[in-house]
């Protein structure tokens, strides 16, 4: 079973980030994939009405190619839809073009109206929320 969830339990946090980035997590709350009951993948995000950022999402190295980190990156997308103006992703990265975000400063960046879901297997046509 693949789940995801917030926490501020900071043992998982700083494990996780190590893991996958090197560093202990920065901040006390991030987002956390689970397959199998199993931790395996983080995010970082910052969350304001007004505009929202993913500042980072990664999977463990051995779980990577699998699925699971579009997976986790479609669905924290797919929550900020309802809870945000904008949706900034601080780093720049082609993968997130599908889903119609523009490059702009650095960043990819989305009025969440706008975001699409294209399949994940890339044939048929996108679909909008």
């Amino acid at each position: 079973m693949i789940s995801f969830g917030a926490t501020n339990d900071k043992r998982v946090l700083d494990a996780l980030h190590n893991a996958i980035f090197g560093t202990p997590i920065e901040g006390d709350v991030g987002f956390v994939l689970d397959v199998d009951g199993k931790p395996a993948g983080i995010a970082k995000l910052k969350v304001t009405p007004e505009e929202s950022h993913i500042v980072r999402v990664g999977v463990m190295p051995k779980l990577r190619g699998k699925g699971y980190g579009d997976f986790f990156t479609r669905s924290l997308m797919n929550v900020l839809i309802d809870v945000t103006d904008k949706i900034v992703i601080d780093y720049v990265s082609d993968y997130y073009l599908k889903f119609g975000f523009a490059e702009e400063n650095g960043t990819m960046v989305i009025d969440p109206e706008k975001l699409v879901f294209p399949h994940a297997c890339g044939c048929g046509n996108a679909d909008k929320k």
